[in-house]
């Protein structure tokens, strides 16, 4: 017997996984929505949104094409050429390695953070709404979207994400979080979807 879709709204209006997945898939389209608008206001790309994002937040030891390829779901073919492209137009440069090189760590120009800053707010009306939820609801919402994320990880659907579940501190004790880094409890609301201390387990 053929699975029914996702997509089928009859089959939806019995079936609450396929609502929560149409309605993760609106919210997909949300997020699209305003990256698109921030890029084509910026002559750039969508992706190139994400990247000088990312590079405007994140330690030198993770601007590299491999770990923008890992955190973006993409090949390193693809980022290369975003970056190419974000290069050209002086927002970019390279670093070297000096023990490597084929490796470079990427870093901003001041036209590159400056540029940076001012399209990193693209995500606020999604930001605005989640605020909008009690701090309780927004905990909970946190924790079951990190379950979702873990099992894509295990799936292989996505890269395995530096979050508290994949990190090698982290265990779950009954229905609690703890964290051995730390020695310490966490409630849901202080798991991190990306954490600087995050490491792989062994």
């Amino acid at each position: 017997m053929a699975k029914e879709s996702t997509f089928n709204p009859e089959h939806q209006a019995t079936n609450t996984a396929s609502k929560v997945v149409a309605a993760l898939e609106r919210l997909s389209e949300a997020f699209r929505v305003l990256l698109w608008q921030e890029a084509k206001q910026h002559g750039i790309s969508p992706i190139q949104v994400q990247i000088l994002t990312y590079l405007l937040h994140y330690p030198d030891k993770f601007k590299t094409v491999t770990n923008l390829a890992s955190h973006f779901n993409m090949t390193k073919a693809t980022i290369s050429d975003a970056i190419k492209s974000v290069e050209s137009k002086g927002f970019l440069k390279r670093k070297e390695d000096v023990n490597d090189n084929r490796s470079h760590t990427l870093l901003l120009t001041r036209e590159g953070k400056n540029i940076a800053r001012k399209i990193e707010d693209f995500a606020n009306p999604i930001q605005d709404s989640v605020n909008n939820l009690a701090p309780d609801k927004q905990a909970g919402l946190l924790e079951q979207l990190l379950y979702l994320i873990q099992d894509l990880n295990r799936n292989l659907v996505i890269t395995p994400q530096r979050m508290c579940l994949n990190c090698r501190f982290y265990e779950q004790k009954g229905k609690l979080h703890y964290c051995n880094l730390v020695n310490a409890f966490l409630n849901a609301g202080d798991l991190r979807v990306d954490c600087p201390e995050f490491t792989v387990p062994v």
